[in-house]
């Protein structure tokens, strides 16, 4: 069953990839710290703060679409050839860059688009506007869930950006209730890790009060995320590599 088997596949690469992890962690706490560093701004020098919020947060969209282009092809190859090296993670970077961030940017669009026409129906209509808006929203995430394995096209198969959308479409359709599935199962898993990080942080402010404890909480969140990463990177490739095999997908 490809959704039991790619869960277990997920964290056997997550726990073979370290390395990666560690890229990703430094990168994530960097971005804690930079959010630290402008959180006491803003009530200070709204206007500057978040003139540097806005650079820091577009900086940090495209650094993380090369980290995620890296970090997929470097997946692909740990589970396609059982291996990978730091080397794929750069080179996959670098060659999938563009095509992620068309894929990344369609998507926006197609949420911005859904995002207005539900804002307009609230503020138009009032009580009858939110009732258009519940629907307005189901059709933006049925969308948005049908376009989900187009990065993985693009990083599996070196498929454009426009083809793996179109790919990715019916590969889900055909798949639904699996993805579904593997989904809900993902959302679960994060959120009992979650939860049980959140005692541990609330905890280390309890022992290790003041900014130290700001400190510590930006590294541990960054190491969890970036694994937790990784891991559901692991599993959706898996899953398509698996059923790209069974069904010609």
């Amino acid at each position: 069953m490809s959704v039991k088997s790619s869960v277990q596949k997920g964290f056997g690469v997550a726990r073979n990839s370290l390395s990666v992890v560690g890229i990703l962690s430094l990168f994530g706490f960097v971005w804690n710290l930079v959010n630290l560093f402008y959180a006491p701004q803003v009530q200070q020098n709204p206007p500057a703060a978040s003139a540097g919020i806005v650079i820091a947060t577009v900086l940090f969209i495209f650094v993380s679409i090369f980290l995620q282009a890296g970090s997929m092809g470097y997946v692909r190859d740990k589970i396609k050839q059982g291996q990978a090296t730091l080397s794929v993670f750069m080179s996959s970077g670098g060659q999938y860059y563009l095509r992620m961030l068309v894929v990344g940017l369609i998507i926006t669009l197609v949420m911005i688009l859904f995002i207005v026409l539900g804002t307009v129906a609230v503020v138009t209509l009032k009580t009858a506007g939110v009732v258009i808006a519940i629907p307005i929203a189901l059709t933006a995430v049925y969308l948005v869930l049908l376009v989900f394995f187009a990065p993985y096209i693009v990083v599996v198969e070196n498929a454009g950006a426009i083809a793996a959308i179109k790919k990715s479409v019916g590969v889900v359709r055909k798949n639904f209730l699996p993805v579904i599935g593997l989904s809900s199962i993902l959302v679960v898993v994060g959120f009992v890790i979650g939860l049980l990080v959140g005692l541990i942080l609330g905890l280390l402010r309890v022992l290790v009060p003041g900014p130290a404890s700001q400190v510590v909480y930006a590294i541990l969140s960054a190491l969890l995320n970036s694994f937790l990463g990784v891991f559901v990177t692991a599993v959706f490739m898996n899953f398509y590599l698996e059923i790209s095999n069974t069904q010609g997908a």
